[in-house]
């Protein structure tokens, strides 16, 4: 009589741990792409999330920053970042850039950003800031990715009755650069209400300053 076979049974719950440990390195393998990733605040983000263990793709148009900051980059947080020299306004380049590489979120950063210039330059920053950011947008959506951290401004408020400013206060711009953002929070919350897949975080601030510690 030959010998019962004997089956080696998995553990109870190999195969949720299975799942579970591909699940992570999928997602660890995913980036999120930061929009003027060279500017200044763009830049720090992009060393916090670093040091956070997140991978990072930066594009930039370079028109307000420099290439050297990689370098920057890798001395503090010990690697260099993805970067490509991609403006938001280029349609064929952020579709290629999404079809080659998989974003869970994007931290969108990029625009012209000075009050002066934009009373003097409005059609320049309502094209460059509005127009790129739709594009943005728009292959976002193509691409199925959804998740958005928008750098909106406290020009948003216009000149407020009081201060400290509160998040409730009337929103209402006084100049192109401010009325630029404004569109943007009004394009996203829209393209929000129309799908609810979309998941936003607006950032309202005033001018930041500082340097890193190192």
């Amino acid at each position: 009589m030959p010998a019962p076979t004997v089956r080696k049974q998995k553990p109870r719950g190999f195969k949720y741990r299975h799942a579970l440990r591909h699940g992570h390195e999928k997602i660890q393998k995913m980036m999120i792409l930061v929009t003027g990733g060279t500017g200044y605040i763009g830049s720090h983000a992009v060393v916090e999330l670093m040091a956070a263990g997140r991978k990072v793709f930066l594009i930039d148009n370079l028109c307000n920053s420099k290439a050297s900051v990689l370098d920057r980059i890798e001395r503090i947080a010990g690697r260099r970042p993805a970067f490509a020299q991609i403006d938001v306004r280029d349609r064929a380049g952020l579709r290629q850039l999404f079809s080659q590489h998989r974003f869970e979120a994007v931290i969108h950063f990029a625009g012209l950003k000075a009050v002066g210039e934009s009373v003097q330059k409005p059609l320049e920053y309502y094209d460059n800031n509005v127009s790129g950011s739709v594009t943005l947008f728009e292959c976002m959506a193509e691409a199925g990715v959804r998740t958005m951290v928008f750098s909106s401004s406290a020009t948003v408020y216009g000149e407020p009755a009081s201060v400290p400013i509160r998040e409730d206060f009337p929103l209402s711009a006084s100049n192109p650069y401010g009325r630029s953002k404004l569109m943007i929070e009004g394009v996203l919350r829209d393209a929000a209400r129309s799908d609810p897949a979309w998941r936003i975080a607006l950032l309202r601030y005033f001018n930041p300053v500082g340097a890193h510690s190192s």
